[in-house]
């Protein structure tokens, strides 16, 4: 699944645009996630990392938990039990070329869901989600714009 900016992509009845892609990388590998952006609502999508998977990891933003930095290796959430299994400095390059750093934790619980810790300078961010088949997806490419009449 390749994404592109201004592409629309639908996820359970609503049409998200892509605002941006952003690349994180660790030292040990690294992922995308593209922030898709619809009214009222922000998510964020890693699409599938080879053409043999057929999983998309759609997060959302939420409140932060009751936790400090850096987070512990287990973390209760929801009822679940969230196992860390990334964890480390993550440069964060945009679409746009401007890259910064942040610490980021990733965890992992039953029935892939996923809590991701984000330590910024100046604040930190937390997102939870799970993994959706590709087919929960529609993604339809930006159109081109031709000013020629």
């Amino acid at each position: 699944m390749k994404l592109n900016l201004g592409d629309e992509v639908g996820y359970q009845g609503v049409g998200y645009r892509v605002e941006d892609l952003l690349l994180y990388a660790l030292a040990n590998g690294s992922f995308q996630l593209a922030q898709l952006v619809a009214t009222g609502e922000v998510r964020f999508l890693e699409p599938p990392t080879n053409e043999a998977s057929d999983r998309a990891l759609v997060l959302a933003e939420i409140e932060t938990l009751d936790i400090t930095t850096p987070p512990p290796a287990i973390i209760y959430h929801r009822g679940e039990s969230y196992l860390l299994r990334v964890s480390g400095a993550a440069k964060v390059t945009a679409a746009n070329g401007d890259a910064q750093t942040c610490t980021l934790w990733r965890y992992r619980a039953a029935g892939d869901q996923f809590l991701q810790i984000e330590q910024w300078p100046d604040r930190a961010r937390m997102f939870a989600g799970a993994t959706v088949h590709v087919d929960m997806l529609e993604v339809r490419p930006a159109t081109l714009k031709n000013d020629k009449v």
